[in-house]
């Protein structure tokens, strides 16, 4: 009985080998040693096995078995057996055949992929765009970070166009070559090529690819990148019929490579079916392990897919696990332990068996100054621009970051091409090396300290740019600017932390979520007595106008205050002008004129100095109001018209629709109901292309309230219907409004009982309101109250109305028709 490999031929019985040039004295432990890795091809051995092995029992010194070594790949030649650095030896040559079995290997054998069974779910459309591409050239590199499924889409696509390939298709894993000397010596095994002495391994291999029409799938090629560019290069040359697909986190950087870029499965959704591919993929694997998906698992498997950025592993991980302790169990450890998702797959690589070991094997092909740039990205919450990565990595940032993108560690933001993110699973790992390395308070202080940065240069922008351009310009960085602001919160650093919440608020009244950026003003004041008085003014300033749009008009009195102080003693002029707009403003809508005049003259002497700009237009229309509600009916329309022009002028959108809304409130307490009517039907075509929700309802609220005191119940019945599927119902001031809005339609409707009930539990939480009602609410209640007075008894109606006082919120809203 005898083993052969390549040219070698290992003789059981007489413990011999033989060579091309016959006989090779090799000492009896060496033989052995040959015995294990014939008997074990392409399996790490570790050298406390081998120990074992062959000197059972016997204490034997390290270097006995490098000598052994030694004197094995001095017979073979170095291309068959590897050394895994630090952990043992794995044979990598041409398989062994028992003598008497050898088939001689045929050009035409018709490869090896029956040997694969790839199950390509969800991925139609990419295995059409691979198919294509491996038809139209020679070489295809699909390209992507770890565990997303480039071997799984290869051998998918590889299979449908096997049928094309006369000569078959040939499937390398490279994924266990400890360096690029033995890719060589790996294709020559899978490829059934001896190894003869008269040649070298790369011209072994062109013989036998040269002349075939057939396709060489190099899978795993990322830590040997270059000796695999090596190969490829010679049969592009070579091998004209051949076709090369190659899957890899990194390029080969070869002319004519063309790049098929595999991202996660898609998590929107986006199929017939109503679900995500992501979530396909993830309910095929969780039922391939003989679950059965119940419907209100659904949610859970959406948020799943998303948490772990639709990557294949991940998600085949999730659902061998879930197998055992349900989907909700493994959501929640996910909340806790990303990194720690395994299984107990015996039949896959190391790497593939955890999260943390598929990122190890990535993060360990990194140079060091690679690795510390990775590290410091994970503290982005969200996706990053250039100028961010190099305001947290610093030195070779720009080199740095290439590098990583062209790994596939990090990617192109989908939404903006000029940005870049980490998927989360690779987030998660990058956080624990940089805490392990305790680099995460350098990290997380540079990104802090380019998010003030770059907030407080957005104060600037916004009065050179549309609002819709400047929002989109820094919508990208909220989850940074939050996490930013909490950083600094929770380390204790209040300067930074007061310069955050300072920088932000306009941003937080743009996007729409004024209610969390009030939150941190709030919070930050607390801290502000530590500031430089200048910085606690421009806070007070954000304070002010954060709590002006929550309709929190007194906080907001008391803050702007506090800043025209303060704005007073920098001299700085333009800020001062804010902080006089916005606190004239709001003590007229209170009605507080007495305090509001020397404010609304001081303003005057201002606007003369201000260059046109959203400011100004700011400050026109704030004292066209002023004018309207002293009774200068023309000259407080020419200003508010002018600044309604300016407005548009400076692309000011959400300042035009708050102005219309303000100029509108004033002329319905004027009792021109029919020209505030007109007022907010006029912007309504723009609010509802290009508003808020939150516009748009409020702006549908007031419109209501001035149809009932037109007398047009119908147009504020449909007013009402469409205002309540906007306004946020948050039992806020604006939920009582419109509450309030169908409290007077129902009176109107002759629905008397109901109106009393939900007039109480308006009433109710309008005490609990520090600023209790605006002007226009009072005049509607009145409204109201003399309906009811006229047609309920006394005694019935104020039972009605207590009672309404302890209604719930819910119940208030189906009163009002709001949960039918």
């Amino acid at each position: 009985m005898a083993l052969s490999f390549g040219d070698f031929v290992l003789d059981e019985r007489e413990r011999s080998l033989s060579g091309p040039q016959g006989a090779i004295d090799l000492s009896a432990r060496s033989i052995d040693m040959l015995f294990v890795f014939l008997d074990r091809p392409n399996v790490l051995v570790e050298k406390r096995e081998l120990f074992d092995l062959l000197w059972p029992g016997v204490i034997v010194e390290e270097n006995t078995l490098h000598v052994h070594m030694s004197a094995l790949r001095k017979a073979l030649g170095p291309n068959f057996v590897a050394t895994v650095h630090g952990r043992g030896y794995r044979y990598v040559g041409p398989l062994p055949t028992r003598i008497q079995d050898r088939v001689a290997p045929s050009a035409r054998s018709g490869g090896n992929l029956s040997l694969y069974r790839p199950e390509c779910i969800a991925r139609d459309a990419e295995t059409r765009g691979l198919i294509e591409l491996v038809n139209q050239y020679q070489l295809v590199t699909i390209l992507g970070p770890g565990g997303v499924g480039k071997t799984t889409l290869a051998l998918k696509a590889a299979e449908e166009l096997a049928g094309g390939f006369q000569d078959g298709v040939w499937v390398v894993d490279l994924a266990s070559m400890p360096d690029g000397s033995f890719v060589e010596s790996a294709i020559m095994q899978v490829l059934g090529i001896p190894v003869r002495t008269e040649t070298t391994p790369l011209l072994a291999i062109l013989d036998m690819l040269r002349p075939l029409a057939g396709l060489l799938v190099l899978d795993n090629c990322e830590h040997v990148a270059h000796a695999v560019a090596n190969v490829v290069r010679s049969l592009q040359s070579d091998a004209s019929m051949l076709r090369i697909v190659t899957t890899s986190q990194v390029p080969l950087g070869l002319s004519g490579e063309h790049i098929f870029r595999l991202a996660p499965f898609a998590v929107e959704t986006t199929s017939e079916s109503g679900r995500s591919a992501a979530e396909m993929f993830l309910i095929h694997c969780y039922e391939a392990q003989g679950e059965t998906l119940a419907a209100d698992e659904l949610p859970l498997v959406r948020q799943l897919c998303i948490r772990l950025d639709g990557v294949a592993l991940a998600l085949k991980m999730v659902a061998a696990r879930a197998a055992a302790l349900s989907l909700a169990e493994v959501d929640r450890q996910l909340a806790e332990r990303i990194g720690e998702l395994s299984t107990g797959w015996g039949d896959t690589p190391g790497r593939h068996r955890s999260l943390a070991a598929s990122l190890e094997w990535s993060y360990g092909l990194l140079a060091e100054g690679e690795q510390g740039a990775l590290r410091a990205l994970a503290v982005f919450q969200g996706s990053f621009s250039l100028d961010g990565a190099r305001a947290v990595v610093g030195e070779h940032a720009d080199d740095h970051l290439s590098e990583l993108v062209r790994r596939s560690l990090i990617t192109r933001d989908r939404e903006d091409r000029t940005r870049y993110r980490l998927l989360e699973t690779t987030r998660h790992f990058a956080l624990q090396e940089l805490a392990r390395q305790n680099e995460e308070l350098r990290a997380r202080s540079r990104l802090a300290d380019h998010v003030r940065s770059r907030f407080e240069e957005s104060l600037a922008r916004w009065e050179l740019i549309p609002d819709a351009v400047w929002v989109a310009a820094y919508r990208s960085d909220t989850d940074n600017l939050r996490s930013a602001l909490e950083w600094a919160r929770s380390s204790g650093d209040w300067v930074l932390f007061v310069g955050l919440a300072a920088a932000s608020y306009r941003y937080w009244i743009e996007a729409q979520l004024a209610g969390e950026g009030l939150r941190f003003a709030e919070a930050a004041v607390a801290f502000s007595e530590d500031v430089a008085p200048s910085l606690r003014g421009r806070l007070l300033l954000a304070l002010g106008e954060l709590a002006r749009i929550n309709s929190q008009d007194l906080r907001a009195i008391a803050a702007l205050t506090q800043a025209v102080e303060q704005f007073d003693a920098d001299a700085n002029d333009v800020l001062l002008a804010h902080a006089l707009v916005l606190l004239g403003t709001t003590l007229n809508f209170a009605g507080r004129r007495s305090e509001a005049a020397p404010v609304f003259a001081r303003l005057e002497t201002l606007s003369g100095t201000l260059a046109p700009s959203k400011l100004k237009a700011w400050t026109l229309v704030s004292i066209g109001l002023w004018l309207l509600m002293g009774g200068e009916e023309v000259a407080g329309m020419a200003k508010c018209q002018a600044g309604l022009a300016m407005h548009r002028s400076c692309g000011n959108e959400r300042g035009l629709f708050r102005s219309t809304m303000y100029l509108a409130e004033m002329v319905h307490r004027r009792q021109d109901h029919q020209g505030a009517l007109a007022l907010a039907e006029g912007i309504l075509p723009s609010l509802r292309e290009r508003g808020s929700s939150l516009e748009l309802g409020a702006q549908l609220s007031n419109l209501a309230c001035y149809s009932m005191a037109l007398g047009n119940s119908e147009a504020a019945r449909d007013a009402i219907t469409e205002a309540w599927k906007y306004l946020p119902r948050d039992h806020g001031s604006w939920h009582w409004c419109i509450i309030q809005n169908a409290t007077e339609l129902a009176a109107r409707d002759g629905r008397l009982s109901d109106a009393a009930l939900m007039l109480g539990f308006v009433d109710h939480c309008f005490e609990g309101w520090p600023d209790g009602r605006q002007p226009t609410e009072a005049a509607q209640r009145e409204r109201i109250e003399a309906i009811l007075s006229a047609q309920l008894e006394p005694e019935s109606c104020a039972a009605f109305w207590r009672r309404g006082r302890s209604l719930s919120l819910f119940e208030a809203d189906v009163l009002a028709g709001f949960e039918r």
